[in-house]
């Protein structure tokens, strides 16, 4: 038997300026890329998904290059546990998946400015990442049953 081999090192972090976090640390498989960028932001490709322990369920996408850029997600399931979606094949082979069930989906937020019980989601054009190449994309869904104004809170 021969001496055990020492686990790969840790890949380095990456440090990325954010408006509302400071200077924070990501791990490289933290970064998710976006390819064609998104809607109306295409010259920012790169996104770090950080989840703070204390905003969950809501996550923070962060872009890597723009520290004033930033996104309030949530996972769909959270807000509506039977939202469903179906996406052509060509995008999952674009993100190199075989199933939808095999992506990270997460929708983007809308928090008007003092008044965040009034918070909605973009269910009709979730992201979907494929955490094992950190390749994403936005996709806009054909599906009349989600808003892109869906109510988080319902006071």
């Amino acid at each position: 038997m021969g001496p055990e081999e020492p686990p790969p090192p840790e890949p380095a972090a990456v440090h990325i300026e954010t408006r509302d976090l400071g200077r924070i640390a990501v791990r490289p498989d933290q970064i998710i890329s976006f390819s064609l960028g998104l809607p109306g932001l295409a010259e920012f490709q790169r996104y770090a998904l950080i989840e703070l322990p204390q905003l969950s369920p809501f996550l923070y996408l962060q872009s890597v290059d723009r520290p004033d850029l930033a996104f309030a997600v949530i996972d769909p399931v959270e807000l509506d546990p039977d939202y469903r979606l179906s996406v052509n094949h060509g995008v999952l082979k674009e993100l190199e998946v075989t199933r939808v069930d095999d992506l990270k989906v997460l929708v983007l937020l809308t928090i008007p400015l003092g008044r965040p019980r009034e918070m909605t989601a973009n269910l009709i054009a979730p992201l979907l990442i494929n955490l094992e190449n950190c390749r994403g994309k936005q996709v806009v869904l054909e599906a009349p049953q989600y808003s892109h104004r869906h109510r988080v809170f319902h006071n």
